[in-house]
């Protein structure tokens, strides 16, 4: 026997000589090529979010040995392999006992791997309970260690054995059994974990006869450790008064769960990411809305609302801090799954500010510039208002913060370099159609976009006009790229902050004039609704100094409800987040208008023009110099009478007329004026002998129908022909529009009368003249459709 054991003993040492000098002569091994890991995301302040499953539905979580608790390393030596730190990866007397009491005692079965041998068991797949699976074990162990410092082969350990049931990795185990990370375990933590591995389906701690099992194993490494590990009185006391206290151990289903839809978008978006992942959220900030989300849908549920979503931005540096993709993940009956912050949808009148602050910078109109809410017709297109009225003659600030569509088409139609399509195109809005393909319905919600889209545009009104990416994750490599690819000037810093001043004049819903002004000085909140077609979807975006928010009430199966308006569906939800929100400590302001190019000019208040002498009232209004368009007002004229007779005049002679002041209004306002029953002090018509002179020439026709640059594409009647309306605005001294087409005579139509011409397809030079010899042209493109 003794004979029997030597040459044993010698054979198995030349064995490991062999196989120490085959590792020798091999490359570096790769450890665990194989796994997948899980990662665990964080919110702003290292709240954790979500642990995720690898892809072998393993919770698998890496990390680093100076991200381990240095309590775990340890214990978890001195349970497992206490001359770790000694031996050269196999421990030959272990092996040697184990081979005794294995195969010759037959007492039990005894595996005697180092920490070395059981990563290279898990790292290769080996099955080590056979002589020749040892021998692969060994050989393994032996090939590591000659290339791996003894601090990455534990690292290695701690991150791939298991702790019970589809737990691995002390990463997982202690977020999912204590909440802790794996550095924040203390001495009595640590000593429960080090002991599962050893036997992880007896000692699972999720059963209860596994935790019994496990407190068990950790009271004998206590013993251990009171007689190997020295420690101080303090320390002593303080490990004994753990050891004292209950051990309280979670179970994966008590994991949390939170911001589902933000989590699982950085799980799409960044699948290669893995590990602790620190994100932009604040839990705090999450929760806020996720609250009031709920009780608005609660509240209103009588009406029909039973879903709705947003997102916050932090304005200062782009980061997204709250993402609720529906009002409840879990209800199956709205499809709380679907992420409204990612689904493309028709954004409504919410794309509007964009189309102003394109006007402004290409010189077409300051805030107080006066433009028509009229009817208008583009083609077969007709624009009308969500109350199917026409509001006449408004300021642009009062026509985009009271959403009104035909001054916001007429505006997009006049856009040039670029154009609104362009400017979407610039902006990353995809996948956009063929530019014909939406028409004059663009800026009114003909197109569709996301909530993520949504919020990085009213996030550029207050990064003066720059468009960046919106940060999700703390991941400097990740985030410069994004900047790389996004970053651009889409507006002049000017332009974008006159768009947010003028959005702060929209008054707070459910709030009588003077409390809405209260509200509206105090919070500086600018903001927009939008409605989309059909009563789908319903909108409200905006932001104050520190957040941009935007907000979506609507149900993901298209179905329409006359209660999603924008104004009274999304905005009280908006306005009831946006209080709640704390202004940012010492938070660097939005540019004042100081630092702009921006200053203010009187402005005649009701013709939106530079004032001249007749203008009744004046009021201060934001310019860009070089940039806004310079006009003085030419509704308040001066015209003469005679002192005698007391009838219009055609010259003024001094001491023989007198000048009186009357309003002369475009024939389409005069219109809207009269169906409204307003009354102006409008002139009486100039007499017929008066020479045409520059004395009351007044302002020239202008042609609204055809609108210049529109081809128009329509089908020819049985004649071979097309009608195509044609509409101009006449100047309050004009009575009739005489129109050509290349020189010849069309007919004539008198003021606010259509007159339909029959077009054959073909180019043309389309003119009208008044009947005072003023006139206005432009071309005009007729193609058949086939």
């Amino acid at each position: 026997m003794k004979r029997f054991l030597r040459v044993t003993l010698v054979g198995s040492l030349s064995v490991a000589m062999l196989l120490w000098l085959a590792a020798v002569l091999l490359p570096k091994p790769t450890l665990f090529a194989w796994q997948s890991w899980s990662t665990a995301y964080y919110d702003q302040n290292d709240e954790l979010l979500r642990l995720t499953l690898a892809d072998d539905d393993r919770y698998r979580l890496p990390l680093t040995l100076e991200e381990i608790s240095p309590q775990i390393r340890q214990v978890t030596t001195l349970y497992e392999d206490q001359y770790f730190d000694h031996h050269f990866g196999v421990n030959l007397i272990a092996l040697w006992r184990a081979f005794i009491t294995t195969y010759v005692s037959n007492e039990r079965r005894v595996g005697g791997s180092t920490i070395t041998m059981q990563v290279a068991r898990h790292a290769f797949r080996i099955e080590s309970r056979t002589i020749v699976g040892k021998i692969q074990q060994i050989f393994a162990a032996l090939w590591i260690e000659l290339h791996y410092s003894k601090a990455e082969i534990l690292a290695a350990y701690l991150n791939s054995v298991s702790y019970g049931g589809n737990i691995e990795g002390i990463g997982a185990a202690s977020l999912i059994y204590f909440h802790k990370h794996a550095r924040d375990l203390n001495l009595a933590e640590a000593m429960a974990l080090a002991v599962v591995p050893q036997n992880p389906v007896k000692r699972n701690p999720q059963t209860i006869s596994g935790y019994q099992n496990m407190l068990r194993a950790r009271d004998i490494l206590y013993q251990r450790w009171l007689t190997d590990v020295p420690e101080t009185a303090e320390q002593l006391g303080l490990v004994k008064l753990w050891m004292s206290l209950p051990l309280q151990i979670y179970r994966s289903a008590d994991l949390p769960f939170l911001a589902p839809h933000f989590a699982r978008y950085l799980n799409q978006r960044y699948r290669y990411l893995s590990g602790n992942i620190k994100t932009t959220l604040t839990l705090s900030h999450q929760q806020l809305l996720e609250k009031h989300i709920r009780a608005w849908v609660e509240s209103r549920h009588d009406v029909g609302i039973h879903n709705a979503g947003a997102v916050l931005v932090n304005n200062h540096n782009h980061n997204i801090e709250a993402w609720v993709g529906s009002a409840d993940f879990n209800n199956h009956d709205i499809s709380g799954q679907v992420d409204i912050v990612t689904a493309k949808r028709s954004p409504g009148s919410t794309l509007k500010p964009f189309v102003y602050g394109l006007a402004m910078d290409q010189g077409k109109i300051h805030p107080l510039t006066l433009l028509k809410d009229v009817p208008q017709r583009y083609g077969a297109y007709t624009p009308e208002n969500y109350d199917k009225q026409f509001a006449g003659p408004l300021t642009a600030t009062d026509a985009l913060i009271t959403s009104r569509n035909v001054p916001a088409v007429s505006l997009a139609t006049q856009l040039t370099s670029p154009g609104f399509y362009s400017w979407l195109q610039q902006a990353g809005i995809s996948p956009l159609k063929a530019e014909k393909h939406y028409g004059m319905s663009l800026v009114l919600g003909g197109l569709d976009v996301s909530m993520l889209e949504l919020a990085q545009l009213y996030t550029m009104l207050s990064s003066a006009g720059k468009l960046q990416p919106l940060n999700t994750v703390f991941d400097s490599e990740i985030n410069a790229n994004e900047m790389k690819s996004v970053q651009q000037q889409l507006l002049t810093p000017e332009s974008a902050w006159l768009v947010l001043n003028m959005l702060q004049q929209n008054p707070a819903p459910g709030h009588n004039l003077a409390q809405q002004m209260v509200v509206r000085n105090r919070a500086k909140i600018g903001w927009k609704t939008g409605t989309s077609y059909a009563f789908r979807d319903a909108w409200a975006a905006g932001a104050n100094d520190d957040y941009t928010l935007i907000v979506w009430v609507g149900n993901f199966d298209g179905k329409g409800n006359p209660n999603f308006i924008g104004r009274s569906a999304a905005g009280p939800l908006f306005f009831n987040i946006m209080r709640a929100l704390s202004p940012l400590p010492d938070s660097e302001k939005r540019n004042h208008s100081a630092d702009l190019n921006v200053q203010q000019v009187n402005i005649c208040e009701p013709t939106g023009k530079l004032p001249e002498k007749y203008c009744p009232r004046q009021k201060a209004g934001w310019f860009i110099p070089g940039v806004s368009p310079i006009a003085t007002s030419d509704i308040f004229r001066a015209i003469p009478f005679d002192i005698r007779t007391g009838k219009r005049a055609c010259y003024h002679t001094q001491g023989k007329t007198r000048l009186e002041v009357y309003e002369f209004w475009p024939s389409d306002i005069r219109q809207i004026f009269s169906m409204a029953g307003i009354q102006r002090r409008q002139p009486p018509a100039a007499p017929a002998e008066c020479a045409l002179t520059s004395a009351y020439n007044g302002v020239a026709p202008q042609i609204t129908s055809p609108v210049a640059g529109l081809e128009y594409q329509l089908q020819l009647n049985n004649r071979g022909d097309q009608a195509i309306p044609l509409q101009v605005t006449l100047d309050a001294d004009a009575s009739h529009a005489y129109w050509f087409a290349d020189n010849e005579f069309i007919g004539k139509s008198s003021s606010n009368e259509t007159l339909f011409w029959h077009a054959r397809p073909g180019q043309y030079r389309l003119t009208v003249t008044d009947d005072r010899g003023l006139s206005d042209e432009q071309p005009l493109s007729v193609r058949a459709l086939q």
